[in-house]
């Protein structure tokens, strides 16, 4: 009996990490994801803003 409990103790404690350590990589992913998604964001809007800026000039 007292194996099947250090047992069911040592395999809770690798689910627990493998549980852990796959939530970091999850977060790490959106993380990344996040990251790329504002980064387009910026890059769209810095876009449009200098074909603005462009159309401004040329009507000078």
């Amino acid at each position: 009996m007292q194996n099947a409990r250090a047992l069911d103790e040592r395999l809770r404690k690798i689910i627990r990490e493998i549980s852990d350590s796959t939530g970091q990589e999850i977060k790490r992913d959106l993380i990344k994801e996040l990251a790329s998604v504002l980064t387009e964001n910026r890059t769209k809007e810095l876009n449009s803003f200098l074909e603005s800026f462009n159309r401004a000039l040329k009507k000078i």
